[in-house]
């Protein structure tokens, strides 16, 4: 009974999330209520409590949903874990993965969209902020320990510089996105392999100086 009900949990959850990616892309994050997404996913707003501190707190919650299922965050997170043995060859991997056709999807969604415009500033509900930039963080996080997990292993060199790695990588994603979503990027897709090689390969070049 007890699995069961675990089970029951996580459905509702699961339905709750889906719900609030269908109001949030249709409405905004503004025009969009509990009480809406508690309608829309056939749960009360005590569910959504449950599950969520808030409204701010379910929307962060979605976007790390998205960024696991879209954007193969899950990857990534699993490269930044101490006993991976390729953290290098995790890295391209994910960094390869931009390119999927559901990659691709979520970046030009207009959920993204109000991920970008809310780090920029286009949102004056400071919790949401501060909730999507915690998201954002950890992402950089994530690719921090993938980076020195790589130094660990020696694929990378010891005296690496890894908040510019870090920079640089950041860079590199955001770049591409922007890209992506004016679309732009005919010739990077037919040519990604080697442009992935080489930000590989620019990575090592990155040291500290002494």
């Amino acid at each position: 009974m007890p699995r069961k009900t675990h089970d029951d949990s996580l459905e509702t959850r699961k339905r709750i999330l889906e719900s609030a990616l269908r109001l949030f892309s249709r409405r905004g994050f503004e025009r969009t209520s509990l009480s809406d997404i508690a309608k829309y996913s056939n749960v009360t707003r005590g569910a959504i409590y449950w599950h969520f501190e808030n409204k701010e707190d379910l929307f962060a919650a979605l976007c790390e949903e998205l960024d696991k299922d879209q954007f193969s965050g899950s990857y990534l997170y699993e490269a930044s874990l101490g006993h991976e043995e390729d953290p290098l060859g995790k890295l391209r991997g994910w960094l390869m993965m931009m390119i999927d056709p559901q990659s691709t999807n979520y970046i030009n969604s207009s959920i993204f969209s109000m991920v970008i415009s809310i780090i920029n500033g286009g949102s004056t509900n400071e919790l949401l902020k501060a909730k999507v930039m915690k998201f954002a963080q950890s992402r950089r996080d994530f690719i921090s320990a993938v980076i020195r997990n790589a130094i660990e292993r020696e694929q990378l060199p010891k005296n690496l510089n890894v908040g510019l790695a870090v920079e640089h990588l950041g860079m590199f994603i955001v770049g591409f996105m922007y890209q992506s979503r004016i679309n732009m990027t005919d010739d990077v897709l037919k040519n990604f392999d080697l442009v992935v090689g080489k930000e590989i390969d620019v990575l090592k070049t990155l040291v500290n100086q002494e």
